[in-house]
């Protein structure tokens, strides 16, 4: 291999100085018994213009066992999984003479994922409905490489499809600009899914379960099990479009067709997840009141900060996080006023200090650009830090006091 210096990604293990991603397609069968992903995903892959001939291609994975790799052809390539951190693999694909040559090759990997971190599968107590069992996907922000071998790093941006099927009785919604009809096939559901702008591949998000929709908006729905979906609809139903159009009247167009809402099971563990298009929710944001709608304009501010514009490493995760503060507490401004927006920075302040003194000052987490070393997980970083330091500089820069 030719001497090209990588792009300064240490969570990533993937040559993306030789070869950038241009599109996914997952073609997966969800198979509850098993707790297993069974199918295949086709890699297209750019080479990088000027680089030298490569005789390899190293996606990131984990916990993933591959069963076989073509190029288009098909010609079948040897590969070897090797180490590389503590949350991740190398996969290390051999290439022909023939397929180095070519400026775009596919690369068609069968594979099983079931037990990788992205994969949280739930057992029925675990839902709200108590019923069925339920899977989704978390990916940000080394995850993904768990659910599918991929270039698992934001710096790098790719298209993305998926065909889907899932047993009789359950429904598939994933974080996709277009969704198909889906199809009866042999006691599955097939679903068919297309992203159709270029996002990092940490925002590839799926659920899989005893989901129901209803309207909340002319451009979402709220999706979540049939018992909790009244109140996910009056929770959400009159201010999500007021949230959209405050932010793009701020900020442009809103480029991501619609922006629907997943509440999901109560084992969620986290507040908020900005999965473009479909951003998941805690059902602990449905208190019948809409008190707690802030984290919905948060999620709908990272539609144009962190999906669209995406820091290049996690080393600064604080410029995804500190602009979409800002741009949260300018849409508050714009909606609730100056003073409930100073009421929430000075929460925000105090969640900040709370941190810092947690850590202790100088460490090395409370900084805005985290220096993460090769053993560093990207996950042990999250705190307060990037989100309430970083609005505090995007405030500095445009001297207004949010």
């Amino acid at each position: 291999m030719a001497n090209v210096k990588r792009h300064e990604d240490p969570t990533s293990a993937s040559n993306m100085d030789f070869y950038s991603p241009v599109h996914y397609h997952l073609d997966l069968t969800c198979d509850f018994q098993a707790k297993r992903l069974r199918g295949s995903v086709e890699v297209t892959l750019s080479k990088a213009k000027g680089a030298a001939l490569c005789s390899n291609v190293i996606l990131d994975s984990q916990d993933i066992e591959v069963h076989k790799v073509e190029a288009q052809g098909p010609v079948a390539l040897p590969f070897e999984i090797r180490p590389f951190r503590k949350y991740g693999s190398a996969l290390h694909i051999e290439l022909t003479d023939d397929v180095q040559k070519l400026s775009q090759l596919k690369l068609s990997i069968s594979f099983t994922a079931g037990t990788g971190a992205a994969l949280c599968w739930l057992d029925p107590i675990q839902t709200a409905g108590k019923k069925m069992p339920y899977l989704y996907t978390q990916g940000q922000p080394v995850l993904n490489r768990s659910f599918f071998p991929c270039m698992d790093s934001p710096s790098v941006k790719s298209t993305w499809s998926a065909s889907i099927k899932v047993p009789e009785g359950f429904n598939v919604v994933m974080s996709a600009s277009h969704w198909e009809s889906p199809k009866q096939s042999a006691g599955y559901l097939e679903c068919s899914f297309d992203m159709d702008v270029a996002i990092p591949i940490y925002l590839v998000a799926m659920a899989v379960g005893d989901i129901s929709s209803k309207e909340i908006g002319p451009r979402s729905r709220v999706w979540t099990e049939p018992c909790l979906l009244d109140k996910a609809q009056y929770e959400f139903q009159e201010v999500t479009e007021q949230f959209l159009s405050a932010g793009e009247h701020l900020f442009g167009p809103y480029v991501w067709t619609r922006y629907d809402i997943l509440v999901m099971p109560p084992s969620f563990p986290y507040g908020g997840m900005e999965n473009p298009c479909l951003t998941f929710v805690t059902p602990t944001l449905l208190v019948g009141d809409r008190s707690l709608v802030d984290v919905i304009m948060h999620e709908i501010s990272h539609s144009w900060f962190g999906n669209l514009v995406t820091n290049a490493s996690w080393s600064e995760f604080w410029l995804n996080e500190g602009l979409t503060m800002y741009a949260q507490r300018r849409i508050c401004t714009e909606i609730l006023g100056l003073s409930f927006t100073c009421l929430e920075a000075a929460t925000g302040k105090a969640l900040l200090m709370k941190d810092i003194d947690h850590f202790g000052e100088g460490h090395n987490f409370t900084k805005l650009r985290v220096d993460l070393d090769p053993e560093d997980d990207p996950d042990d970083t999250y705190c307060e830090i990037p989100y309430e330091k970083g609005v505090t500089v995007f405030c500095l820069c445009t001297r207004k006091k949010l």
